[in-house]
């Protein structure tokens, strides 16, 4: 059960998205189910296209939302490989696959994830590795190449 201040905070979120920019993407209600999620196709700078979700779990904001590319699956490696098959990857800054197998982005740690972070942020982040990973495919390096990891608090 969403409370009230859940779903006022989510209907913020999607004003949000929208006042910066982020029209690509939408927060949906599945009233069916009554889950929240955010799609929504974006391009790369190489004009490629890219689905990513944000399934909102119940404990939204003080919970950290995972983040998956649902399209393309599988996402390749510059090796041959599949991103989808490293699960958790320092190197790629991925986490476990999602319940299709997307890759999930990993965009905050758990313990720095806090109530005051936005979805812009989240997907924000998710923009930047895309880019990222289109560098991974051009030079085979891997992503943590071409972002910053964020340090543990200490």
């Amino acid at each position: 059960m969403w409370t009230a201040a859940q779903r006022e905070r989510l209907v913020l979120e999607h004003r949000v998205l929208q006042g910066q920019g982020l029209t690509q993407f939408t927060l949906y209600h599945d009233r069916v189910r009554d889950q929240y999620y955010v799609y929504g196709t974006t391009y790369s700078n190489a004009g490629n296209s890219y689905d990513l979700w944000i399934p909102i779990p119940r404990g939204y904001p003080d919970v950290r939302p995972p983040l998956y590319v649902r399209r393309p699956n599988p996402m390749r490696m510059a090796s041959g490989g599949t991103v989808n098959a490293l699960g958790l990857s320092h190197q790629m800054h991925t986490l476990g696959p999602g319940p299709s197998g997307e890759v999930q982005i990993c965009h905050w740690r758990d313990n720095r994830w806090h109530a005051g972070i936005t979805l812009d942020k989240v997907l924000l982040k998710g923009l930047l590795w895309l880019e990222a990973y289109e560098q991974h495919l051009t030079t085979g390096q891997p992503i943590d190449g071409f972002t910053r990891t964020m340090r543990e608090a200490s």
